[in-house]
């Protein structure tokens, strides 16, 4: 009986041909150097493009996370010009996954004083409360958010509560608050927003109304001198 030949399985391959300048190639002779690229690595870009607009994460967060040098280098993988590789792919995969949200709130919450991301979010919201419907819509979400981590006394057990937290938690809430999926890009200011105005209330001995406008309830100067220049006011 003649032997059956079985074929051999071929991964699928996609082939990026990147010259750089003043590269001589692999050889020597001047040909430019090619980059082989698995393309099931080449779907983590467009996951985590999904993941970022869901969440609301930065590039530069992300890169923190996983240890790329800067946002650039992530910027490359969602643009499919790059892979992560070794280590950072493997964080970026337990980011991915959900297994990683401490460290990303780490980063998020990191320095002296109020976190920046918790200052854009209630500087963004203390001018978008000027409208009525912004209050009735991302002011119901901010004001159960702050119903729960105004369980925290002081700003290191604020920290600790946002490192916690995972990210779908917020989208949960505002379900519970009749916003749609459609406001999903705004989620993470509006949980920003409502730690951000916890932390005023511990610092400066203050209780905010979410049924009002902020703007004639707390000065722009709590938020730092870089949010009164960036607001013009």
């Amino acid at each position: 009986m003649a032997n059956t030949i079985v074929p051999a399985r071929v991964s699928r391959e996609l082939v990026i041909t990147v010259p750089l300048p003043d590269d001589k190639g692999l050889r020597g002779d001047g040909r430019p150097k090619v980059h082989r690229f698995r393309s099931h690595w080449l779907e983590l870009g467009q996951r985590l493009r999904v993941f970022r607009a869901r969440y609301g994460v930065t590039q530069d967060e992300i890169a923190a996370v996983v240890c790329a040098r800067d946002g650039s280098a992530v910027s490359q993988w969602e643009t499919a010009t790059a892979v992560p590789d070794g280590q950072r792919r493997e964080r970026l995969l337990e980011l991915l996954h959900g297994r990683s949200w401490p460290a990303l709130r780490a980063v998020a919450s990191a320095g002296e004083g109020l976190p920046a991301t918790w200052a854009r979010g209630a500087r963004w919201y203390r001018r978008a409360s000027r409208e009525r419907r912004a209050r009735e819509t991302w002011g119901s979400v901010i004001a159960a958010v702050l119903d729960h981590v105004r369980a925290e006394e002081s700003p290191e057990a604020l920290r600790d509560r946002y490192r916690e937290h995972g990210g779908n938690w917020v989208h949960g809430v505002a379900a519970q608050c009749g916003l749609s999926q459609e406001h999903g890009a705004n989620l993470r200011r509006m949980e920003d927003a409502a730690y951000g105005l916890r932390w005023l209330e511990i610092a400066h001995g203050w209780r905010c109304d979410l049924n009002a406008s902020l703007v004639g309830q707390f000065p722009l100067s709590w938020l730092g001198a870089s949010a009164v220049h960036a607001m013009g006011e």
